[in-house]
């Protein structure tokens, strides 16, 4: 009965892992981008200083959020021990309750304008950003990726 069941996961091979990320983190990041081109110019201050310190909000993002945040899930995909693991395999569970929670926020933030207008282009801008980047490591990693089990996969895998 379990091989029947086996029968219908949907497996790929673990290079494909790293693209369906970069697929689901770049659409991410083409939806967020496209409020910041929405928002960014009903800004009361100039453009060139939204972009500005939107840019600067990417630079504190990324680097203390996503960095970590892909890294952790491009290891995890080059420690799974399958060849062939589930297509949803590049998240956890966890990371898909997590991801329901803010697109469930983000959504309430917008239709209820909890965000600031005079915020909202800054914060689309260094979210999208963000995300684009980390879309962008995980596309790098699934170029890169030899089909070795890295050595320093430990019990987190």
């Amino acid at each position: 009965m379990a091989n029947k069941f086996l029968l219908l996961k949907p497996s790929v091979p673990k290079r494909w892992l790293f693209f369906v990320a970069a697929l689901v983190w770049g659409f991410a990041a083409y939806r967020v981008l496209l409020l910041a081109i929405r928002f960014a110019p009903e800004s009361p201050f100039p453009l060139w200083e939204v972009i500005i310190l939107g840019m600067a909000g990417l630079a504190v993002f990324f680097n203390f959020i996503f960095l970590r945040v892909s890294r952790k899930y491009i290891r995890r995909i080059a420690c799974l021990r399958q060849q062939n693991p589930c297509i949803f395999a590049f998240f956890g569970w966890k990371s898909y309750l997590l991801i329901a929670m803010m697109s469930s926020m983000g959504i309430l933030f917008a239709r209820f304008h909890l965000l600031p207008l005079f915020l909202q282009g800054i914060f689309y801008i260094a979210l999208g950003g963000s995300l684009l980047l980390s879309a962008l490591m995980f596309l790098n990693a699934g170029i890169i990726y030899d089909g070795n089990i890295p050595g320093d996969c430990g019990k987190e895998a």
